[in-house]
């Protein structure tokens, strides 16, 4: 029996990979949001910068998210290297009060990875197989 989902067929693994890059990228808005929040005139350059960055890699995000449910093969590369973006930066939250973030980030991004690149999602992305013995 092979795991897909209700939502047109689409393998379990591409659903939940998008979903998750959803939520990343939901993060990421948000996180532009507080910093909006958190401008001050002695570093308002720094502020709206990061604020700018983030709402962009937000919903760049979501983009990525929504080419990933819909099996757009474009979607595959941003989808991973955000993914291997984001493994350094869970690992750089180790130790201290901060280990849960780095197990969630890290958890995060590695549920994406197999979810993008697990054959059945690779199947959704590169089609199937030409059949050769056709002239």
């Amino acid at each position: 029996m092979t795991a897909t989902s209700a939502l047109g067929g689409r393998p379990l693994t591409i659903v939940v990979a998008a979903a998750l890059l959803a939520l990343e990228g939901l993060a990421g808005l948000a996180y532009a949001v507080f910093e909006v929040g958190q401008i001050r005139m002695s570093r308002a350059e720094v502020g709206v910068g990061v604020a700018i960055l983030m709402a962009g890699f937000g919903l760049l995000l979501l983009l990525v998210a929504r080419g990933v449910f819909l099996g757009r093969r474009w979607s595959r590369g941003p989808a991973v290297a955000t993914q291997l973006i984001l493994l350094p930066i869970a690992w750089s939250f180790r130790g201290g009060a901060t280990t849960w973030v780095s197990v969630a980030l890290a958890a995060l991004a590695i549920a994406v990875l197999v979810g993008v690149l697990h054959p059945r999602s690779t199947a959704v992305f590169v089609g199937p197989p030409a059949d050769k013995t056709q002239p």
